[in-house]
């Protein structure tokens, strides 16, 4: 009989060495296009969720009510959720981000169809109304390429100020109409049927038709409570220009922590 020959430990340590280097050499690579991947699976879903709001829009005149102001409440002294990725962290608790609603502001956002917003970890829902708390989009507010917010090219200050802006932005006689641009998360508890303007009949004569968004991917990153809890709202965030008249609020865009700014 034969002795078959096994391996030897020098060669067995080759082997595995060999494997080990193959291993390096492969796995960041996994991990990149893994990253890419997701990042685009997030550039996708933002792009649905500002779709989807403006097809709302179109379709019934007003938002819907259930987006959460990223608060930890609605009144004063309320806060940025915890959690938050390290830049827009940094945006929400900025001096001068956590102001309350005039009553011409409440105003505003409601004849847009925003009548509530969604607050805290238990997505606590507040009727808008003078003096409930919002996440003011400041100057002070930056990407995490350290660059000002802009919507369609345009600064916060020109948005504020109403200068510069589109023409739907402007008043009947073309003069501006100043404001202030609100920052409001789109949530999963955003109930996008309860505020149709149709009365909530959405018949295309094939049956009901419900809006929605699928949110997977790198984005949006979920925020953690105190406690350890998630609450998961934190997708992405819509930003409104909301009018000191009165006049019927309006999406200027939206962003995400890790993809940026994307305008209507």
């Amino acid at each position: 009989m034969k002795n078959k020959g096994g391996f030897t430990l020098i060669e067995l340590l080759i082997v595995i060495g060999l494997l080990g280097a193959l291993t390096a050499l492969v796995l960041p690579r996994l991990a990149a296009d893994r990253e890419e991947a997701m990042g685009d699976v997030c550039d996708y879903n933002q792009a649905g969720t500002l779709r989807v709001l403006s097809q709302y829009y179109d379709m019934y005149g007003n938002y819907p009510v259930g987006l959460h102001n990223g608060l930890t409440n609605t009144i004063a002294g309320s806060t940025a959720m915890p959690g938050l990725p390290d830049a827009q962290a940094a945006n929400m608790i900025h001096a001068n981000t956590v102001v309350p609603l005039t009553a011409d502001q409440a105003t505003s956002l409601s004849a847009a169809g925003i009548t509530s917003i969604c607050s805290s970890t238990g997505l606590t829902s507040t009727v808008v109304a003078d003096g409930v708390y919002v996440a003011c989009c400041t100057t002070a507010w930056r990407t995490d390429e350290n660059v000002g917010y802009t919507f369609d090219g345009i600064g916060i200050p020109a948005w504020n100020a109403g200068t510069g802006t589109p023409s739907w932005d402007r008043a009947a006689d073309g003069s501006s109409r100043p404001g202030i641009v609100v920052c409001l998360w789109v949530a999963p508890t955003t109930d996008w049927s309860a505020n149709k303007g149709d009365g909530g009949n959405s018949d295309w004569t094939k049956g009901s038709v419900e809006l929605g968004i699928s949110l997977a991917g790198k984005c949006p990153v979920p925020t953690k409570s105190a406690s350890g809890g998630d609450p998961e709202f934190a997708y992405y965030m819509a930003y409104f220009k909301v009018y000191t008249n009165g006049a019927k609020a309006r999406m200027i865009g939206t962003s995400c922590p890790e993809c940026g700014v994307l305008n209507p």
